[in-house]
């Protein structure tokens, strides 16, 4: 996500009220991605030494429509009416483009942003940028040392067969893909230099998408004024459900 989250989260999730509610997903797909269908999610963010953080999220699919020359580009939108164009191709679901309220157009990602490779095969590797959300001064360091203040994530795909129990129910034969990098902190007044290691795991279920999500910013130095933390979010509300 993240990536497609998002980056503030390669899956950014969505408010929406749209209607649909009869929509139903492809039993088979690891990302529905058929207009009208609805997740609900809980958040929760633990960052040290502070109280966590718990929010709900939504995210609906709007519709699918030709756009930047792809005949089938499904929208998804979130609760400020931000936009996420995906595509579904031949070698897996990219995301295209965002558009946020501000704009008038989309900005287009270049290049798309993988979200999952098909066919999505245990050991299938990839890169993809990924924004690291619980550094509370990351995003100002990152931002001098790392385009469009991003860090790169390896993913690899690590289970084809994991049970995920979340409250919207119990998933089987789920994907547990797997994104890590150890992310180098230089050094400051009063500190030496520390690396950071960063890990996310999404679990994708048939017929569901994305189930759940975890992602761990672990600050290996005690002595910095930078925190780390832990996100977790899981889905109470399934598609189709």
């Amino acid at each position: 996500m993240y990536r497609f989250l998002m980056p503030g989260l390669p899956l950014a999730l969505a408010l929406a009220a749209l209607g649909g509610c009869d929509a139903q997903p492809d039993a088979q797909s690891l990302y529905p991605l058929e207009p009208g269908l609805r997740w609900q999610y809980s958040v929760e963010t633990r960052r040290k030494g502070s109280e966590p953080v718990r929010s709900t999220r939504i995210m609906e699919n709007v519709e699918r429509s030709y756009f930047a020359g792809e005949d089938d580009v499904a929208i998804r939108r979130n609760e400020n009416g931000a936009r996420y164009y995906v595509a579904q191709r031949d070698d897996g679901y990219y995301r295209v483009a965002m558009k946020s309220v501000a704009r008038h157009t989309p900005i287009m990602d270049q290049p798309p942003t993988k979200i999952l490779p098909l066919p999505a095969e245990v050991g299938a590797t990839w890169r993809e940028p990924a924004h690291a959300y619980l550094l509370d001064r990351a995003t100002t360091f990152i931002s001098e040392h790392a385009p469009e203040n991003t860090i790169t994530l390896e993913y690899r795909i690590e289970s084809d067969d994991v049970t995920v129990i979340v409250p919207a129910g119990r998933f089987d034969d789920c994907l547990l893909v797997v994104g890590a990098v150890t992310f180098h902190l230089g050094s400051g007044v009063g500190f030496a230099p520390s690396d950071v290691p960063i890990e996310q795991r999404e679990w994708y279920c048939p017929g569901v998408g994305l189930a759940r999500l975890e992602r761990d910013e672990r600050l290996t130095s005690e002595k910095r004024f930078i925190t780390g933390g832990h996100i977790t979010m899981k889905l109470t509300r399934a598609p189709g459900h």
